[in-house]
């Protein structure tokens, strides 16, 4: 946990009520321990994607489906979330949870490794969230910057993991490949020239990067 335990505590209190498909959702993943998305980081997506005038969102990174329904429940009936995911039995739940809601018809799951979809995606995306294999975090900024408009957003998931990657050692939840993966992209990430970002400590720190 990033935050002191009494602040995390009392943001969690403010936390708004989930519909009982988030509710399914978040149990599954606590039971088997499926990594999500922090409701308050399913939310910022949705508001950013709301707020932007969001079409076409990329996700890198599916898993259940969790934060891939509250980003298509923020977008026009016309709109689409691609997501990208390599594991076939995940997808499949993905699927299943999201055909319990309307908005989940907006989303797209693309099975493979998301370094080789991303090179044949000719689409210009409006947001990208990346939410995956930590290590190769790096692969996936590079190749989703040619892919998002020039006012668009990318937010990036877990980049202060636990805030070991402020002491840049790992332990036996955040490999230390990982953390180092993290440190290296934040650095580069603030000191791009061509970029505006910012890491904020929300759920397990979120960055959001935006061309200048």
């Amino acid at each position: 946990m990033i935050l002191q335990q009494q602040v995390g505590d009392y943001l969690a209190g403010l936390r708004p009520t989930r519909d009982v498909i988030l509710a399914d959702m978040e149990a599954y993943a606590a039971e088997h321990r499926v990594p999500i998305a922090s409701p308050e980081v399913a939310l910022l997506l949705a508001m950013l994607a709301r707020a932007s005038g969001a079409r076409l969102v990329l996700e890198i990174g599916v898993a259940i489906g969790y934060s891939s329904l509250q980003i298509a429940r923020a977008l026009p009936g016309y709109g689409k979330v691609v997501g990208l995911e390599l594991d076939m039995h995940m997808a499949s739940v993905a699927r299943t949870f999201l055909a319990r809601d309307p908005a989940g018809a907006r989303v797209e799951i693309l099975l493979g490794d998301a370094r080789e979809t991303l090179q044949h995606l000719r689409e210009t995306f409006d947001l990208v969230f990346i939410d995956a294999e930590k290590e190769e975090y790096p692969e996936y900024v590079d190749l989703a910057l040619p892919r998002v408009r020039r006012t668009g957003l990318i937010v990036i998931d877990n980049l202060l993991m636990d805030g070991l990657v402020a002491g840049g050692q790992g332990n036996e939840h955040w490999s230390q490949t990982s953390v180092d993966a993290a440190r290296a992209l934040n650095a580069g990430l603030a000191a791009d020239t061509s970029l505006d970002f910012i890491l904020v400590p929300l759920g397990d720190g979120v960055g959001i990067l935006q061309h200048r």
